[in-house]
């Protein structure tokens, strides 16, 4: 008795074994309320781990499921079938499945404030605001201040007997801070509150949040803003009591100039009011004024004069505590610097400003033309009181060795030693980016610098390669048929002079022209000496420029060996035949195969091994196939190596069961069902059976991956 106990107490535990896992947490997004999280653990041990109890009857296992409102469940369907007070609690009880939180709510007028479900959840149940008083979600409309007091929305409890009042308690709900601005005054709520209520100052004196206007003091000094209170009686006046609000005030510093203008100091001889706001408006409408504005007495000139105070013209470095370096962006010619300490050194500020050169906003650029007729720099630079600019460059304008893309360089200075600037600028060359490049070509019609490198004044451009290009490169043609190909120069040159190939076969630079295969097999291009007598044909050596590599193709784990290939056959056997190389190769089914296309044309058992039936020769690998399935069913990871361990074959399957590659069908679980797919096996008696409810979770898990005997090389349990 004793030996058969064992042997059914083990049986009485395969249902425990095949349940002990965790299955899905499935989120529903519902559109007015927020999250429920839906648990299948204890739903299942209460059913007795029986899926068909729910499935198919109440939860139709489909990606095309109607949602069901509250109102439906209350009549029992959905949740509500066990969820009716009887079974189990019922669907009014709302935050044991929807999940509540604290709710931002964003005010036009006046920021953001949070209402808080936790505290009104301690006193309140949902049904006694849901969906009197608010629709649950995104979607309640906006109520103002005066609505609420109506008894709108807050205001259905808020109205001082229920609860506190919305008309006199603001601060309850929307949090104060103190305001800085710009000018380094700070407004204080806290101290404001201690004498006055919200609705003293709001919202007839301030709209508030992002809607408030910003006022001027002139405005304030006419009743508006602070100073609806701040006129000398109420409060003391915004009229000549700056410091009381503009606790700080900082020196100004002008970026541009590097001129300083100090608060501090001129506080200690003048109020606020005797230049704010007559001389200078302070904040966004201040306005910037020239040195010569000062000298007709605006800004600072109102004061500095040479009366009042030293005058702004001629006193420079009192305000301008020191010079830099100026640099000219100039299109044509690139970038010029003017050195102040040079000048310095010689001259005073106002030698040149303001009667040379204007300063700030009202500065203009000269070109070289005005400069040689004395504006500007020519004021001085003249040939007599300094060099002149026009047959000087060099000193004022940087110049540097030229490199260009195909290593050509050309050097400045050593030109600089025969010839003048305006010998070829801008004659032959315009200076700076708008230089136009040209070709090998045109030098040799005379653009350019074939104008005096044509053999007489200079070497010529046609046959003195390397004077110029200091060296070759390696070029890397992307074929798109055939990917990189490599043309050494270095190689070639051992062999051929520059001008045996350039510009006779091969055009240089933006004028090259790139060439087919079938032009080089007519003597074009490289054609011209890949002949099959100078060099090697183009025709029958394409490796020996053509890189070659082994082709993996990823899905199927199967690999193309060229290497392989090319010991039997040559390229043109293939290609273009059966193959175009490159991404424009299309991919071919195994069942195209079959019929003598792509690779079938050799592998078919007489010329070659057939693709039928001999699919581990070239899928070395198999691997797991995952298909990504909705939430609500759990994804399927399907194991080759499993399948294979029980003795199976790849055509045992494929393609009778399940057609493989872009030729792959999806199935539904009711064509399994019927012995299609998977139901060819797990449909019989040959495996576990997809109609058994209880072997749902052999294939579909929690989350996919996630579960030990769906990883590749696991074994399900049997």
């Amino acid at each position: 008795m004793k030996r058969f106990l064992l042997p059914l107490l083990f049986l009485l535990f395969i249902p425990v074994l095949l349940f002990a896992m965790d299955f899905q947490v499935v989120t529903f997004k519902t559109e007015n309320a927020g999250r429920v999280v839906f648990n299948h653990d204890p739903h299942l041990k209460k059913l007795g781990n029986n899926c068909t109890a729910c499935h198919k009857s109440i939860f139709p296992v489909s990606t095309n499921v109607p949602p069901v409102t509250m109102a439906d469940m209350e009549q029992g369907k959905s949740c509500g079938a066990c969820h009716n007070k009887t079974k189990a609690f019922g669907v009014g009880e709302c935050v044991k499945c929807h999940v509540v939180k604290e709710v931002p709510i964003e005010i036009p007028q006046f920021g953001t404030l949070t209402f808080s479900h936790n505290f009104h959840l301690g006193m309140y149940g949902c049904g006694d605001c849901h969906n009197k008083i608010f629709k649950p979600g995104p979607g309640n409309p906006h109520v103002s201040m005066k609505q609420m007091e109506q008894g709108a929305s807050c205001g259905a409890c808020h109205d001082g007997k229920t609860g506190f009042t919305v008309k006199e308690n603001c601060t309850k709900c929307h949090a104060v801070k103190d305001i800085a601005f710009t000018a380094d005054a700070l407004f204080s709520h806290r101290f404001h509150l201690e004498m006055y209520k919200c609705g003293d100052c709001h919202s007839k004196l301030f709209i508030a949040g992002p809607g408030s206007k910003r006022h001027s003091m002139r405005d304030m000094e006419g009743g508006q803003s602070c100073g609806g209170c701040h006129d000398g009686s109420t409060a003391f006046s915004v009229k000549g009591d700056c410091g009381k609000c503009h606790t700080a005030t900082k020196d100004i510093k002008f970026k541009e100039t590097d001129a300083v203008f100090s608060h501090k100091f001129h506080l200690g001889i003048y109020r606020c009011s005797d230049c704010h706001s007559g001389i200078f408006v302070g904040g966004a409408g201040s306005k910037r004024y020239t040195m010569a504005d000062m000298a007709k007495l605006r800004s600072c000139g109102a004061c500095h004069e040479g009366d009042v105070a030293f005058t702004a013209s001629g006193n420079c470095g009192r305000c301008h505590k020191s010079t830099k370096d100026i640099t000219f962006r100039i299109p044509d010619i690139g970038s010029v610097a003017f050195s102040h300490g040079l000048h310095l050194g010689m001259y005073k500020c106002d030698d040149c400003h303001n009667q040379v050169f204007a300063t700030g906003a009202s500065r203009k650029s000269f070109t070289m033309a005005e400069m040689e007729k004395g504006k500007s720099c020519g004021a001085c630079h003249d040939g007599k009181t300094a060099f002149t600019a026009s047959a000087n460059c060099g000193k004022c304008h940087p110049v540097k060795d030229v490199t260009f893309a195909d290593d050509a360089r050309f050097s400045h200075t050593k030109h600089l030693d025969m010839y003048k600037c305006a010998d070829c600028h801008s004659k032959l060359f315009v200076a700076g980016p708008d230089n136009k490049r040209r070709s090998m070509a045109a030098m040799e019609k005379g653009e350019s610098c074939g104008a005096c490198h044509e053999g007489n004044t200079g070497f010529s451009v046609k046959g003195d390669c390397d004077k110029c290009h200091k060296s070759t490169m390696e070029i890397a043609f992307k074929v798109p048929e055939t990917g990189v190909t490599s043309f050494s120069h270095a190689f070639h040159t051992g062999m051929y002079k520059c001008g045996d190939c350039h510009n006779g076969i091969f055009t240089t630079g933006a004028a090259a022209k790139r060439y087919t295969m079938a032009d080089m097999e007519k003597g074009k291009s490289c054609g011209s000496c890949h002949d099959g007598k100078t060099a090697f044909t183009v025709k029958e050596n394409c490796e020996k420029c053509h890189p070659v590599k082994e082709i993996p193709f990823k899905e199927s784990g199967a690999l193309f060996s060229h290497k392989f290939h090319l010991g039997l056959y040559r390229c043109n056997d293939c290609h273009t035949k059966l193959f175009i190389p490159g991404k424009g190769n299309r991919r071919v089914s195994m069942v195209e195969m079959e019929k003598g296309k792509s690779c079938g044309a050799c592998h078919d058992s007489s010329t070659a091994f057939a693709v039928t039936g001999s699919c581990n020769k070239c899928h070395n690998v198999t691997k797991a196939v995952k298909y990504e399935l909705p939430e609500s069913t759990g994804s399927v990871l399907f194991s080759h190596k499993v399948h294979i361990s029980k003795g199976y074959n790849c055509g045992d399957c494929h393609n009778n069961l399940i057609q493989a590659g872009v030729m792959r069908k999806p199935l539904k679980m009711k064509d399994m069902e019927e012995g299609k797919s998977c139901g060819g096996c797990h449909g019989a008696a040959m495996a576990f059976s997809v109609r058994d409810p209880r072997s749902c979770g052999k294939c579909h898990s929690g989350k996919a991956g996630d579960n030990p005997s769906f990883q590749e090389g696991g074994v399900p349990p049997l």
